[in-house]
């Protein structure tokens, strides 16, 4: 492909070209490192021998490692900046992982399982989270969203598909801890590829030379400074939760309640998967062109609610149907998607400090994955599976009407709106 061919691709797409190797070596370590977040709790519960709640537990701890380390991710590239924070993830979890596989899998202990498990989450906050508030900052803002939308097609693509899809192919045949080993693999080709792209942008050695203690202080006071910042956050949380909480318990679900064969199991979260790389693409360029607010209101909340509670009745209904899940994991994945112009709305509240806003966005894609599987580990074996996904539904109904406290002048729609009337009159 020619250089005049990639650039009409790039303009065309709203592709950021800029960041595109980069990018590449995200979606690797993606992959590596959440190799197993779609299967995991099902190999606690059926192999190590812990409970639903437990396994789910154990699930919990990681995400609050993940929100801690995603509030991290932001708000210390101001400080020590976006190349050293994404180079502490990488180091923390190549650690982690190793213990985890080596030590902690075969102690069975589930206080150590929740340690070394849980410590693994500072692994892709910080590398993926940290890329993407570099990409931000080096965005111009009538590109963000679409920009935004890449980033988060390039994860989808190595969280959501392609680990998946590869855990589908190695488990029956290599077991689960080859299967980790392979994504540990994954994760050091990806995250040595991703400080060697960096190497060679001097923005990502950029630093405002803030002290430590200042920037977390001024990370965590825009929420009350910025009130608006702060709801954005909410609807951070909430836009994950269900995809993090969908993870925790629908496999078990789907197989132990239902009987749907593993790998036709896993292969739903495939089918997810790709329903979010090509919506995160495209609600990237719809946000930018027809409104950040009016995607959110009027097809990402509604859809990721009722996609939650149909997925949880088709099997009642029609017993383990592949094609009938998948239509769910399919809608599912388009709600989730349409989240992709929460990024530039939240950061046109933040006013020059986008990368404190940028800080709530990604403790907000952390607390996604405490918040959905804490419902889950609090909620399945007292109430069941049918509590667990009204409740995740019912907060994507909350986020609806969030969204009518941020609205934005400078959202494309009013700003297209106040156009048409101004060449009106």
């Amino acid at each position: 492909m020619t250089s005049h061919t990639l650039s009409e691709f790039a303009q065309k797409t709203r592709f950021p070209l800029e960041a595109g190797v980069g990018l590449f070596f995200v979606v690797l370590f993606v992959i590596g490192d959440g190799i197993e977040a779609v299967w995991i709790t099902d190999f606690f519960h059926t192999e190590v021998g812990f409970s639903v709640g437990q396994s789910s537990a154990i699930y919990t701890c990681y995400g609050i490692i993940v929100a801690f380390a995603a509030f991290l991710s932001g708000a210390l590239c101001d400080a020590i900046s976006p190349r050293r924070v994404m180079f502490m993830g990488l180091a923390s979890f190549l650690i982690f992982d190793a213990l985890f596989i080596v030590v902690g899998i075969p102690s069975g202990n589930i206080v150590l399982l929740m340690i070394l498990y849980g410590m693994r989450g500072f692994g892709y906050p910080m590398l993926a989270y940290g890329f993407l508030t570099w990409m931000m900052l080096i965005t111009p803002k009538a590109r963000q969203s679409s920009a935004s939308g890449w980033f988060w097609f390039a994860f989808s693509l190595g969280m959501q598909t392609i680990g998946a899809w590869l855990s589908s192919i190695l488990l029956p045949g290599f077991g689960a801890i080859m299967t980790l080993w392979f994504g540990f693999g994954l994760a050091v080709i990806g995250g040595i590829g991703t400080m060697w792209f960096l190497r060679h942008q001097p923005s990502s050695y950029q630093s405002k030379g803030v002290h430590v203690v200042s920037a977390l202080s001024s990370a965590v006071s825009i929420v009350w400074r910025r009130p608006k910042v702060g709801i954005g956050g909410i609807i951070k949380i909430i836009n994950l939760s269900g995809q993090y909480g969908l993870q925790a318990y629908y496999l078990v679900y789907i197989q132990r309640v239902h009987h749907m064969p593993e790998g036709t199991a896993i292969t739903q979260f495939t089918i997810f998967g790709v329903a979010c790389i090509i919506g995160d693409v495209v609600w990237g360029i719809v946000g930018d062109r027809f409104g950040w607010q009016r995607t959110l209101q009027r097809a990402a909340t509604p859809l990721c609610a009722i996609a939650l509670v149909y997925l949880y009745l088709i099997p009642h209904w029609a017993g383990p149907n592949a094609f009938l899940v998948a239509l769910g994991m399919i809608t599912m994945g388009i709600g989730l998607s349409a989240h992709v112009p929460t990024t530039p709305l939240v950061m046109a509240h933040s006013d020059t400090e986008s990368a404190n806003a940028l800080s709530i966005l990604n403790l907000g894609a952390g607390l996604g994955a405490f918040v959905g599987p804490a419902i889950v580990t609090v909620l399945v074996d007292r109430a069941g599976y049918g509590a667990v996904a009204y409740s995740l539904a019912a907060l994507y109904v909350l986020s609806f009407f969030l969204l009518f406290f941020v609205k934005h002048p400078a959202d494309p729609y009013y700003q297209k709106t106040n156009t048409e009337r101004t060449s009106h009159v």
